[in-house]
């Protein structure tokens, strides 16, 4: 495994601690986790298009984005089309992009509880190449927003699908908007000059499949959303709850209903490396041994 870069600790020059291995560590994931609560506590938020353009990256780039950038609580916005290089780094090295939906809002602390139960489940199975630095992370939230535009219609096998399809046009939108917003943060991101550990990059999940988290997901669980067939062998499970739902122009999307942390597990299963989770192992923020397991939190289906 790419090691995590720990500097020494400027706070403890003369003591033990300045240069130990373990004492860094705590450091590495205490300044990892900062990061990524400020990015959850105050997500990314896109506006509508300020276009209607026949060319469908022309719209969507003129999408407003404010964010906090990586790593400092400065606030930046502005056209999507007019983002810099290291404005993608908050999306770099994140499994999916975690899309909250303008019709179900998240509401109150739903953003802090996401944090939370999405940190246990992904840390005993994060990714090898970036351990806890460049903000590698199983999702970074953003706030959608999009006209009503509605679709041509769904396939679904009962009631229950066709109820949790009902907005099929406000997910038909936000998939045409994730298209263009992946190829062009991964155009960005190839501008980013290199960290410690290596270069930034989007990850190939990323741009394959998203989640939705709405108000009710505790209970309700979140959607996974993606397009390619491939994609279901990695559910490993019984899948009552997929369904397809069909647009003119965007074709089949596969829809997943399921808790949070399955959710995680499956994107990261993508990776053959990370289909197992490790073994329990100490974690410096939360001050316990995590591990991984089926243990999908109290109040999750």
């Amino acid at each position: 495994m790419p090691r995590t870069i720990y500097p020494p600790d400027p706070r403890w020059v003369g003591d033990p601690r300045w240069t130990s291995e373990s004492h860094l560590r705590g450091c590495a994931e205490e300044t990892h986790y900062e990061i990524l609560r400020r990015i959850f506590v105050l997500p990314p938020r896109l506006s509508e298009p300020r276009l209607n353009s026949s060319s469908e990256k022309e719209t969507q780039l003129s999408r407003g984005l404010s964010f906090r950038a990586y790593n400092t609580c400065q606030a930046k916005g502005g056209y999507l089309s007019k983002l810099k290089p290291n404005d993608a780094k908050i999306f770099c090295w994140k499994d999916c992009a975690v899309y909250s939906l303008k019709t179900k809002a998240l509401q109150g602390a739903d953003h802090f509880h996401l944090l939370e139960r999405g940190y246990k489940a992904w840390f005993p199975r994060r990714s090898a190449d970036r351990d806890v630095s460049d903000g590698n992370f199983w999702g970074v939230p953003v706030m959608f927003r999009h006209p009503a535009d509605e679709v041509e219609g769904h396939e679904d096998g009962d009631e229950g699908a066709a109820k949790q399809v009902d907005k099929a046009g406000e997910l038909a939108q936000m998939w045409r908007f994730h298209d263009v917003f992946c190829e062009h943060l991964k155009s960005l991101a190839e501008g980013i000059e290199k960290s410690k550990v290596g270069k930034w990059e989007v990850r190939g999940s990323f741009t394959e499949v998203a989640m939705i988290v709405e108000a009710g997901w505790r209970e309700e669980g979140v959607r996974l959303v993606w397009k390619d067939d491939p994609m279901l062998k990695y559910v490993g499970f019984a899948a009552e709850e997929l369904w397809t739902v069909v647009e003119e122009a965007q074709g089949e999307f596969w829809v997943l209903w399921c808790p949070l942390e399955r959710a995680i597990r499956i994107v990261a299963s993508r990776d053959p490396e990370r289909r197992g989770g490790r073994s329990e192992e100490w974690n410096e923020q939360y001050e316990e041994m995590l591990a991984d397991g089926e243990d999908d939190g109290e109040d999750s289906l």
